[in-house]
């Protein structure tokens, strides 16, 4: 956001290694094993793949480096899908009283029996008295009617149907990026990672030729990252020369934005809206960041991770509610930033436009309180 391609504001090293207070050399850590690879990989391709060399002007298909962010942003929505199932589906088997099914007892040499439609019970009718048919029935009418009650309130079958959708659009996404020829060794890497992410996301498949994959990947990412670090004398990034002042006023522009966006329409357009928000977040973050005395090669190489932004800026000292803390976790984790730029059609499985404009007036409020404290 602050780092996009219209918004040049903080310090940086054009080139040169660079060694962070973290112990890591830019945004790659010295251990790259199976509880890292997929995470230190999305985080390389989105700083490689956010600012290409220039637009597109050649004819031809979609290239890997436009494929990539949008697969990754429907990936990442289905994954964010998938957790709010599972919590849903708990709370329904919860209040439901568990699934809609009926126990047929005494059922010849089976036993207890479990029916899952009228059909069901149809089919064994011959093996139950009138009294047992009667039963059966109105035990599975009552448990299918808690069930239906229960899902319309807490929405499981849209979640399910949010879920299914969201798994389709990523596959077709990704098998189109498999057949796409690459034309760089990031987008080789892109389309390594994908290819993993979709068949091992767990990383534990021992049979060839994952384990061999996944080393693959490690390596691309490491003749990647050494590449990156190359000297050079190349003129230094555009806003070296960038202060805290000029940051904090451009949040606040940001801001303004933002809020006057929201005005004067019954029904504004939310994406703009949102990507102003966003920018003004992680603006206020870096102000302080940088205020705090934190290397601006270090806060670059956060990239669009508010959560990470928001965690250091607790630890210097900046107060933020636990609620506005998790929020901005979320946006991370939910690439909120790619969905609005690649995915717009997802935007309505994001969090609250008036959720994210409470984050942005908070932030407001204590980054400049905090700011002129210590001034």
């Amino acid at each position: 956001m602050a780092d996009s391609e219209n918004s040049r504001t903080l310090p940086a090293v054009a080139c040169g290694k660079i060694k962070s207070s973290t112990g890591r050399r830019g945004n790659i850590p010295y251990t790259i094993d199976r509880r890292n690879l997929l995470s230190v990989a999305s985080r390389l391709l989105n700083s490689r793949i956010e600012d290409p060399d220039g637009p597109r002007t050649e004819p031809g298909p979609t290239p890997v480096r436009e494929m990539w962010p949008r697969w990754y942003a429907r990936h990442q929505q289905r994954v964010r899908a998938t957790r709010l199932r599972e919590k849903l589906e708990k709370q329904l088997l919860e209040e439901a009283g568990g699934l809609p099914v009926a126990m047929l007892r005494n059922v010849g040499n089976d036993g207890t029996v479990e029916v899952h439609s009228f059909a069901d019970i149809n089919r064994m009718a011959s093996q139950l008295d009138a009294e047992h048919l009667s039963q059966a029935r109105a035990e599975l009418r009552w448990r299918r009617k808690r069930w239906k009650e229960a899902d319309r309130r807490l929405g499981y079958s849209a979640a399910v149907a949010l879920e299914r959708e969201l798994v389709e659009q990523a596959g077709i996404s990704g098998r189109v990026m498999w057949i796409t020829r690459p034309s760089s060794l990031t987008e080789v890497t892109a389309k390594l990672h994908c290819l993993i992410v979709m068949h091992d996301p767990s990383l534990k498949f021992e049979d060839a030729p994952w384990p061999e994959l996944r080393t693959m990947l490690k390596d691309l990412i490491r003749v990647a990252e050494k590449h990156r670090q190359k000297p050079c004398n190349g003129p230094a990034y555009p806003g070296k020369a960038a202060g805290v002042r000029g940051i904090l006023n451009l949040a606040m522009q940001y801001q303004d934005a933002a809020n006057k966006l929201g005005q004067g329409s019954s029904k504004p357009n939310e994406a703009p809206r949102r990507l102003l928000a966003l920018h003004a977040m992680e603006l206020y973050l870096n102000a302080f960041l940088l205020a705090k005395g934190v290397d601006p090669a270090t806060i670059r190489g956060f990239r669009h991770d508010l959560g990470e932004r928001a965690r250091l800026a607790s630890e210097a000292g900046l107060v933020l509610r636990k609620r506005t803390m998790a929020h901005l976790a979320t946006l991370s984790e939910s690439t909120e930033y790619h969905v609005i730029s690649h995915v717009p059609e997802l935007m309505s499985t994001l969090s609250q436009v008036n959720r994210m404009m409470a984050t942005v007036d908070e932030l407001s409020r204590k980054v400049r309180k905090a700011l002129r404290a210590s001034s």
